[in-house]
């Protein structure tokens, strides 16, 4: 797959610029809104970027209930186990990166404001 190219001019005027989705979170619009502004995107990477921006909130609702909840809940026999989201978390976050390294953002600001 060829990744995103940044550009290397001026502000582009595009009236068929993408608009983010719309069941993304605030933080993962933002994000989605700021790597379409500054890179060049083929439709396909669109996708990729909204399944990382998917992940991206998949993980952050995992991090809330763990917080809440706890990682760690006791089974039927008593015995404890890791809490299911810790893996839901766990896998976002292994997509979300891949994703990001799929479309070549390795050093762009991620969702959390951090460069990956």
């Amino acid at each position: 797959m060829s990744q995103a190219t940044p550009r290397t001019f001026g502000p582009v005027i595009d009236v068929r610029r993408p608009r983010a989705p719309a069941h993304l979170s605030s933080a993962a619009k933002r994000w989605w809104r700021s790597i379409v502004e500054e890179f060049d995107l083929e439709p396909h990477h669109v996708q990729v970027l909204t399944a990382a921006a998917e992940a991206f909130d998949r993980k952050e609702e995992a991090r809330r209930i763990l917080a809440e909840e706890g990682i760690v809940l006791r089974n039927e026999n008593g015995a404890r186990v890791a809490h299911p989201a810790v893996r839901i978390e766990d896998l976002a976050a292994v997509r979300m990166a891949g994703l990001i390294r799929e479309l070549g953002l390795d050093g762009a600001p991620g969702p959390e404001g951090r460069e990956r």
